[in-house]
């Protein structure tokens, strides 16, 4: 604590301005953190933005924001962050993999890394990263279950939405929505992800695979993919692909430019009342976000039964593991049956 017997609490994980799933979680919970009587407003917290943030200090909202180093994770400059706002709470939400000996730069700050198991076994690099972690923080059961099996202590903090903006929303509304962005009005199904990285963790290619087969007959059926279609961040060439599944005239993305510039909650919100089914069979989820999402806005889902994705679903139907993939983390994730 501080003189003031306060917490001094620096937050590191993407901007709080951003859309990424990050993000909007730390938008969601730094004001919620800043009420509490151990906090004391907005003043003790401050955010270190290692994404979204470059090349000096700002101030968002009364919260103050740390840029980025060089190191992507920011594991260059975490240590002096955390000093220059004498911080005895550092909490990272991030892969707990990327970081460098978090726990023992930031001391005598206490190091709670918020983390995903998205892996089993949990990688040793997992555990090599956490190693010096004051408490570890998972927030999903089935990561918190797998750290305890290990006899690490560790505690659940889930993630979570904001009610007021996923919902169910008047029809008449949701009608006039699809007219208007849409201009469809048949069986739709969504999938809200992250088009980065390989392997394909979120499974486009077996997902998609399984949707053209659905669709085959359907003529009123379509697919809308909320992410990056192109390459930009080391995913897949999205239009390539469906035009080999010979799909490209029923699928829709976002307005590219709307989409990278960051697309208003409320949108999404539309989309998920829009849609009869989300797809979110991915090979592994730490969370799944956009699960929680659909089912709030009355949404069904469809996912794989591994890591925490079952743990979310309560209107939807959970796919059987086909078989399983080892990863370069040495741990497998799986693919789920078309």
């Amino acid at each position: 604590m501080n003189q003031d017997n306060k917490l001094r609490i620096l937050y590191s994980s993407n901007a709080i301005w951003t859309n990424s799933g990050y993000g909007v979680q730390g938008r969601s919970l730094l004001p919620r953190l800043a009420e509490l009587e151990t906090v004391g407003g907005r003043q003790n917290i401050a955010q270190f933005a290692w994404y979204g943030l470059q090349g000096g200090m700002h101030e968002w909202d009364g919260f103050r924001i740390y840029p980025s180093g060089v190191d992507p994770y920011g594991n260059d400059i975490v240590q002096a962050h955390a000093q220059n706002f004498q911080a005895n709470v550092v909490i990272s939400l991030i892969d707990a993999w990327v970081m460098d000996k978090v726990g023992t730069k930031v001391k005598p700050a206490l190091w709670l890394p918020w983390l995903p198991i998205d892996h089993d076994p949990v990688p040793q690099r997992v555990l090599d990263s956490i190693a010096d972690a004051y408490l570890p923080l998972t927030y999903a059961k089935w990561g918190h279950e797998m750290l305890n099996k290990l006899g690490i202590k560790n505690y659940y903090i889930p993630h979570g939405i904001e009610p007021s903006v996923y919902k169910v929303l008047p029809t008449e509304q949701v009608e006039a929505f699809k007219q208007q962005y849409l201009k469809f009005n048949g069986h739709l199904t969504i999938m809200v992800a992250a088009n980065k990285g390989y392997p394909d963790r979120k499974n486009f290619q077996g997902q998609l695979a399984a949707w053209a087969a659905f669709a085959k007959n359907k003529p009123d059926a379509k697919l809308y993919l909320h992410t990056e279609p192109n390459t930009m961040y080391q995913g897949l060439n999205l239009p390539r692909l469906i035009a080999e599944l010979g799909i490209a005239d029923k699928v829709m993305f976002p307005d590219r430019y709307e989409y990278f510039i960051g697309l208003p909650a409320e949108y999404l919100a539309y989309i998920y009342n829009s849609a009869n089914v989300l797809m979110g069979a991915a090979m592994s989820e730490g969370f799944g976000i956009p699960l929680i999402e659909a089912q709030a806005c009355g949404t069904p889902v469809i996912t794989t039964d591994f890591s925490a994705m079952p743990e979310l679903v309560r209107y939807g139907n959970i796919v059987d593991v086909a078989t399983k993939v080892w990863t370069p983390l040495e741990a497998y994730q799986v693919l789920p049956n078309q």
